[in-house]
């Protein structure tokens, strides 16, 4: 007895392949009401603390903001007066009631960053990057270990760390899924030097679901 799929219109059916047998399928992105890629750089950023945080995003909205890719980098541009270490680090922020503040404000409008026109605009989010500092923390608690760290050095002007992953998810993968009042922020990790100047570039992709 032969089984025959199809989808619900009952029009487009399953087609195995005549070699091995095999379902042919393609990988689709997950059904989502948007999906957003944002590259944001900070000013001059200089003298930040351990544990300061330098970029957030925060979802203060009712559906799911899903993260796909997380990926950091930088090059100096003042040089420290010694060898620097410089690291970052991912952390999913709980309980976030209120926004971190300072530095730039990452505002998504119109169609800005959509990966399809068609796509909803997220307005129920807040995003925002260091500038010269770190930024302000707000109302949040963060997890005790990181999702992921990134780390590199400076020892004269031009030294860069291209974007490395902090975050990655692949087909297959269960993502960094966000509720509201929840969020992720990423953290400098160690005291950045005397007179050393950087400028970070974040590159961040994430969904608005409402379910997943």
């Amino acid at each position: 007895m032969s089984v025959k799929i199809v989808d619900t219109l009952g029009t487009n059916e399953l087609k195995i392949d005549a070699s091995h047998n095999a379902a042919r399928t393609s990988l689709r992105a997950d059904e989502a009401l948007t999906w957003i890629s944002v590259g944001a750089n900070s000013g001059a950023l200089t003298g930040v603390a351990a544990a300061g945080p330098i970029f957030t995003l925060r979802n203060i909205g009712s559906n799911l903001l899903v993260v796909r890719r997380v990926t950091i980098g930088y090059v100096t541009t003042t040089a420290f007066t010694a060898a620097q270490g410089l690291a970052y680090q991912a952390f999913v922020a709980r309980g976030f009631t209120a926004s971190d503040s300072g530095g730039t404000a990452i505002v998504i409008t119109g169609n800005q960053n959509k990966m399809r026109t068609s796509l909803a605009t997220p307005t129920n989010l807040d995003m925002r990057i260091a500038s010269t500092g770190a930024l302000t923390a707000g109302t949040r608690t963060l997890d005790t270990v990181a999702l992921g760290i990134v780390g590199g050095g400076s020892s004269a002007v031009g030294a860069s760390l291209s974007p490395q992953n902090l975050l990655q998810h692949d087909a297959g993968d269960y993502p960094l899924v966000l509720a509201n009042n929840e969020g992720l922020v990423i953290a400098n990790t160690i005291l950045m030097g005397a007179a050393g100047v950087i400028q970070l570039h974040v590159n961040v992709e994430f969904a608005e679901m409402s379910s997943y």
